[in-house]
């Protein structure tokens, strides 16, 4: 029995890159059980993004088109793929990343085995340049891509939690979004504002109301990082603005009087003994509990 699969692209002015991200999805390893083919959402784009994804179409290994959707926001251009196609799974990957050849083969492989109603893949940083020093292993989470050494000398259930399930690399059962809905367009990045929390809310739903999310680390994706998210102040911009996101969701969390001392205490712990990851490491939680209760403020 053919299964059928789309790979989605939500893309926003990111014609220098998608093109990067285009070719490899080309290039995937298909079963040949599976009709696959390559939905690019533009998003909005306003540089020539259409005019890269249309030139590349034309000659890609499998089939390709691009819709727009007018409506700026991460949900809003996820829900277009999702109302754009009638196949079987639908997986995702992020305009920045690259993903390896058997990336969609081993995802889906992982899924129809478990039945899962949705998987995440193991997202590795792709470097732009050499990243400074305190950008060490633990807070490479900030930037929603995987410490692999931590995950592969781990048991693997122990990475099939929520805080390690990243969009950028996420396959979906099309019946999952019949049970469970859709991104909530009430959330999602959208343009320079970095408020995110729409993919967790949904894993955090899918999994409240019974369904299943499997961790799939073979399933490899590569994230560019670019220069200006390798810096403190984009760190702490990015892990406030979850906070509000996770407040905005209504997401369960820690944000509490005891942890905002806790970190005070270990930041302050670890700036004594000259460790700049770990220092900033609990900065940002505290900026997360800072984002967290001005979020909860604002949806008052």
């Amino acid at each position: 029995m053919t299964v059928k699969l789309t790979i989605a692209i939500p893309t926003h002015n990111r014609a220098a890159l998608v093109r990067d991200t285009l070719a490899s999805v080309s290039a995937l390893a298909i079963p040949a059980d599976v009709e696959a083919d390559c939905l690019v959402i533009d998003n909005a784009s306003t540089d020539n993004t259409a005019a890269v994804v249309d030139d590349f179409a034309r000659s890609a290994a499998l089939p390709m088109r691009r819709v727009l959707e007018p409506r700026p926001g991460s949900s809003f251009a996820r829900n277009r793929a999702v109302d754009e196609t009638t196949s079987d799974y639908i997986f995702f990957i992020d305009d920045d990343a690259v993903a390896e050849r058997d990336w969609a083969a081993d995802l889906l492989d992982d899924m129809r085995r478990r039945d899962l109603d949705a998987a995440c893949g193991m997202v590795l940083p792709r470097w732009s340049s050499t990243p400074p020093k305190w950008l060490g292993p633990s807070l490479w989470v900030k930037l929603a891509v995987h410490d692999s050494r931590a995950i592969e000398s781990a048991p693997v259930s122990s990475a099939e939690r929520l805080d390690n399930y990243f969009s950028a690399n996420v396959g979906f059962k099309r019946s999952a979004f019949e049970r469970f809905g859709k991104f909530r367009e009430d959330l999602g990045v959208v343009g320079g504002n970095p408020i995110s929390g729409e993919d967790t809310e949904l894993f955090a739903r899918i999994l409240a109301r019974g369904g299943t999310i499997g961790f799939v680390p073979s399933a490899i994706v590569n994230h560019m990082i670019p220069p200006e998210r390798m810096t403190r102040a984009y760190l702490r911009r990015k892990s406030f603005a979850f906070g509000m996101g996770t407040a905005f969701a209504g997401l369960q969390n820690h944000n509490r009087l005891d942890k905002l001392v806790r970190n005070g205490v270990r930041m302050a712990a670890a700036a004594v003994r000259g460790d700049s990851e770990r220092t900033l490491y609990h900065e940002l939680e505290c900026a997360n509990f800072f984002g967290y209760w001005r979020g909860r403020l604002i949806a008052r």
